[in-house]
């Protein structure tokens, strides 16, 4: 049996909290931080194409604002090639320019020179001038580049600097959330230690005395008395240990280590647990199924809780006979607990699992299912098995499925 550190399992759970709250916010601000440079890079791009289109009706060279270099060719000029002082080497596109010339449509398209990029628009549709000239503009995009570039590290700075504050701001809170669910659980744990305390040595006393009388000799006691005195042994040892389970249970602490079960044996148990109560009901109680071992790994205690439940709730129903069936087949441990009673109707199949689930019946009367069926669901769940409500012809059948221990 292990035992957790309870600071180390709420700092557990802060951090948790804290990581998923920091994932929601780095998520969300990625999705803002992308359509916001989605925004901006669709202005930027419809600002330069702006630029271009306007730069194409300057009448010269010399007329074009920095970072734009224009290049015409006017037929009333007699044709001859004029560009800005500063052009780049390279960076005119003449194949374009003869193909406007040529009567072609608009060329734009992009070209590197000396690792920097530009924009160029080739075109001859310059305002009012009647296609009377062709020109070609090319746009420096280093400056737009940068730009770009910046708001992209402001945008992660500023992402990264968000979910710094927001992991610290979310541990915080959740700290503080915590804080009151961690006292209820300190004041629940103390329940569980003195629970645990007073429960056990009245059973310990019992137990003791029990075995010390079983120890007398034989001629002292009548037979019914020491057969009695045996079962008395059995039960307090089959209490104590749906005790510890019931605290493992009840105790997040602590976590009981895993052992190899024989289902077969604890249904036997189960069985001679319950056999005078069947007894006094007049239902007959017996186990069905493999006489061999069917072993799977869990808590014997906890496995006999859940025998004991089924068993305890068939024989609240049950008219005659009550039947717990253990089996094995195609890799897979089962637990059937049938009985003869009336059955669960088929909307109930879905809420029987639940705690203090009741049922208004077709004649009026109101059906409580209590916690025996919400507790044989929770320790199905702790072995990682599962649990179903079957629909026989007659009575009712609950199945427990489990995987054997290899």
């Amino acid at each position: 049996m292990r035992t957790l550190r309870t600071g180390d399992d709420l700092r557990g759970s802060s951090l948790r909290l804290t990581a998923q709250f920091t994932a929601l916010v780095l998520i969300i601000l990625a999705i803002v931080g992308t359509i916001v440079y989605f925004i901006v890079c669709t202005s930027v791009t419809e600002s330069n194409e702006r630029a271009l289109v306007a730069a194409t009706r300057l009448d010269s060279p010399q007329d074009a604002p920095s970072g734009t270099f224009l290049s015409l060719i006017d037929g009333r000029t007699g044709n001859q090639l004029i560009s800005s002082d500063d052009l780049p080497p390279g960076l005119l596109d003449t194949d374009a320019i003869r193909a406007v010339a040529g009567g072609g449509g608009d060329v734009q398209n992009r070209r590197t020179v000396d690792g920097r990029d530009y924009l160029l628009l080739t075109t001859s549709a310059t305002g009012d001038r009647n296609h009377d000239r062709v020109v070609q503009v090319a746009l420096d995009l280093h400056e737009s580049t940068e730009e770009l570039g910046r708001l992209a590290t402001a945008l992660i700075v500023g992402g990264l600097i968000a979910a710094v504050l927001a992991f610290a701001a979310a541990y915080l809170m959740a700290r503080r959330a915590i804080r009151p669910l961690a006292e209820a659980l300190a004041l629940q744990r103390r329940f569980v230690a003195d629970a645990s305390h007073e429960l056990r040595t009245p059973l310990t006393l019992l137990s003791t005395r029990a075995q010390m009388l079983k120890r007398r000799p034989g001629p002292d006691l009548p037979d019914d008395v020491t057969a009695s005195v045996d079962e008395i042994v059995a039960d307090t040892r089959a209490l104590t240990e749906i005790l510890e389970d019931l605290l493992i249970a009840a105790d997040p602490r602590t976590v009981a280590d895993p052992t190899p079960v024989d289902l077969a044996k604890v249904a036997d148990d189960a069985i001679a647990l319950l056999h005078d109560e069947a007894t006094r009901r007049g239902v007959s109680l017996v186990r069905a199924g493999d006489p061999a071992p069917v072993t799977i790994t869990g808590s014997r205690a906890a496995l006999l809780r859940l025998v004991i439940a089924l068993s305890t709730n068939a024989l609240d129903h049950a008219r005659s006979a009550v039947a717990v069936t253990v089996s094995a087949s195609n890799g897979k441990a089962f637990v059937r607990v049938t009985d003869d009673g009336p059955g669960f109707p088929p909307e109930v199949a879905s809420t029987a699992f639940d705690r203090f689930a009741s049922r208004r019946n077709d004649d009026g009367a109101t059906r409580h299912y209590g916690l025996g069926l919400a507790i044989v669901a929770e320790i199905v769940e702790r072995h990682r098995g599962s649990v179903t409500i079957e629909h026989p012809q007659t009575g009712a059948s609950v199945l427990c499925v489990f995987e054997p221990s290899r």
